[in-house]
């Protein structure tokens, strides 16, 4: 006897997400600070380090104790403008009037720009292109003694130590460590190679999409938890790089300056700014005969929804001993996959 409802039984829920298949592993968005900013940039005057041979003058008490001028002056001016990062995407007017909801057409597509927005921030600052001003990668805003390169050589436990001892803010510790999975897999490979197992662990938080919000171990060195940036490329000749970070931003009179992102103060809660027009994809190319003179007419064929996606934003540092690089290690070999 036939089921009378073998009809419903047949169906598929199709589910209303475009699906990011194969994501980038990017998990410094959940350590990254945020700074809101009101106009386009932000500047820090820096002083130079002071003299420890000469920082201040014991006095006897008596009014006649002479006291040496010490102004300090600043050294530079580090100055940190917005940007836009800008992605676009076009929907056509006929896919809207079949889908049932075209709202949720629009509501996918915007997700995803958002979701390339994201990625293209982090993937800058892996990048060493661009004026300091004008996002700079990290490799741009670094200080002067703040990088060790190891020219090919193999990572060493030493060389991370120096590394991390290069940070100065935060009494020389930073706050997080960043590279991809493959700088990463090398330093683990480090404590494999000498038979200790995993490297150490720290608890850190993060939104499980089926348990909510977890706290569980992450990789860490020196109590420093390590994040993974998979935007981040290695370098020529299958060589790594690794930041050492102190994020954050005290806003006062030390050195306790570190690096945050930046937004419009009135966007610090949105970020993303949807500008939408309707516009024509395509042309349709019409040339009409003409014994004497033959002429080409281009006439638009199919009507679109056209729309900008924008983010305003940047990256700031105040001090920089807030930042230091380890770069140009051996990486760990990659195995062939399937």
């Amino acid at each position: 006897m036939a089921l009378t409802n073998v009809s419903l039984l047949l169906q598929k829920l199709k589910q209303s997400w475009l699906i990011e298949n194969f994501p980038y592993k990017l998990q410094i968005p959940r350590a990254w600070a945020w700074k809101g900013i009101e106009g386009t940039q932000v500047s820090f005057a820096r002083t130079p380090a002071f003299n420890k041979a000469s920082l201040a003058d014991l006095s006897t008490g008596t009014c006649d104790s002479e006291v040496t001028e010490r102004t300090d002056s600043p050294d530079s001016e580090a100055v940190f403008e917005l940007v836009s990062l800008m992605t676009r995407y076009q929907i056509c007017m006929a896919d809207l009037d079949r889908v049932r909801y075209p709202e949720q057409l629009k509501q996918i597509e915007f997700e995803l720009a958002k979701i390339r927005l994201l990625y293209r921030y982090f993937q800058r600052l892996g990048e060493t292109t661009g004026a300091v001003t004008t996002f700079p990668g990290l490799t741009g805003m670094v200080g002067t003694g703040q990088t060790i390169a190891m020219g090919g050589a193999a990572l060493t436990f030493a060389a991370m130590d120096q590394a991390y001892n290069l940070i100065k803010s935060n009494q020389g510790r930073p706050t997080a460590i960043m590279s991809n999975s493959r700088a990463q897999r090398t330093f683990a490979n480090l404590y494999f190679g000498a038979g200790a197992g995993e490297p150490p662990m720290v608890m850190d938080t993060w939104f499980d999409p089926i348990r909510g919000e977890i706290t569980a171990g992450i990789t860490s060195f020196k109590g420093t938890p390590w994040y993974i940036n998979d935007l981040l490329d290695d370098l020529p000749g299958n060589q790594g790089i690794i930041y050492f970070m102190v994020l954050g931003d005290d806003e006062g009179p030390g050195h306790e300056r570190g690096i945050v992102g930046l937004v419009p103060r009135d966007l610090a809660d949105t970020w993303f700014i949807k500008r939408e027009a309707n516009g024509v994809v395509g042309t349709q190319v019409i040339t009409a005969p003409d014994p004497g003179k033959p002429f080409t007419v281009q006439l638009p064929t199919l009507p679109t929804l056209d729309t900008w996606v924008s983010w305003p934003t940047g990256v700031a540092m105040g001090s920089q001993g807030s930042l230091s690089i380890l770069s140009g290690f051996a990486l760990v070999a990659n195995l062939p996959v399937t």
